[in-house]
């Protein structure tokens, strides 16, 4: 479903406590107007990774209803489950799974969502058929991606700055951009009708600036490779980080854009 490299308990520790209220939860309330979730709703939410959307959307859905999230990484699914319940909310379960084998019964689910994870599956289409799969007919699925490549701009500093640091770069964890035609096509080639689909802006804010932002990269694919950094390496590396993000700085605080693609289409 999602790199290796998602499977780290610093990388999963740092998504939780830095990129999830700066971004992910910001984005996954978009993405959630965005899907029409109602009271009783049965959801899915593919790629969940430490639970952000599946809570965010069993508040939505209430106590009559009920959310399921799977992703591959178990470190990220631990830090999931680790969570008090929602008051009000919908029970969430969490389970341990492929994006292309989803483990439930056909026509099980109302609303099926996918934040962030789309790029990271070697086989979009069979994922997309299983999200297709499980929904009840009429359903609804909701995703979302980062516009292209450089699209998540902080994001991109980091792996830009890798890149530029290492004498062998990583290959990224992303296996597949997609343009507006692509993902138009390929959730039409995988049976969902009416696609809706546009590119969404929305602005990460760090207070604490820059040494706030570098800490983020531990949240991030970059983690494993900048730890393994000799010290001369890691300071280039944070030049470069630097650089690349001083247009986005100001009075010590840095506003970091990104543009992501988010679809809705029904089964």
């Amino acid at each position: 479903m999602a790199d290796s490299r998602f499977k780290n308990e610093a990388t999963a520790s740092a998504y939780e406590r830095l990129l999830l209220p700066r971004i992910f939860n910001p984005w996954g309330r978009l993405l959630l107007a965005k899907a029409g979730l109602k009271p009783g709703d049965r959801v899915l939410d593919v790629a969940t990774g430490p639970g952000t959307l599946a809570r965010l959307a069993a508040e939505l859905s209430g106590p009559a209803g009920r959310v399921s999230g799977v992703d591959n990484s178990p470190q990220m699914l631990a830090l999931a489950k680790d969570k008090a319940p929602l008051p009000r909310s919908a029970p969430v379960e969490y389970l341990e799974a492929q994006a292309d084998g989803l483990p439930f019964p056909a026509a099980t689910f109302d609303v099926v969502l996918c934040q962030q994870g789309l790029q990271f599956f070697p086989d979009q289409l069979a994922a997309l058929k299983e999200m297709r799969r499980v929904l009840k007919p009429g359903g609804c699925v909701a995703l979302s991606l980062w516009a292209d490549i450089k699209a998540m701009t902080l994001f991109s500093a980091f792996l830009d700055a890798v890149d530029q640091s290492m004498a062998q770069p990583a290959p990224r964890a992303a296996l597949g951009w997609l343009d507006a035609p692509g993902l138009t096509s390929l959730l039409e080639r995988a049976g969902f009708q009416g696609v809706q689909l546009g590119e969404e802006v929305q602005v990460a804010v760090f207070e604490q600036g820059l040494a706030q932002a570098l800490a983020c990269v531990e949240g991030t694919t970059a983690g494993a490779p900048v730890r393994a950094m000799a010290p001369e390496t890691r300071r280039a590396f944070e030049l470069r980080v630097a650089e690349a993000l001083a247009p986005y700085a100001q009075d010590g605080v840095l506003r970091v854009p990104a543009r992501a693609w988010v679809a809705v289409a029904h089964a």
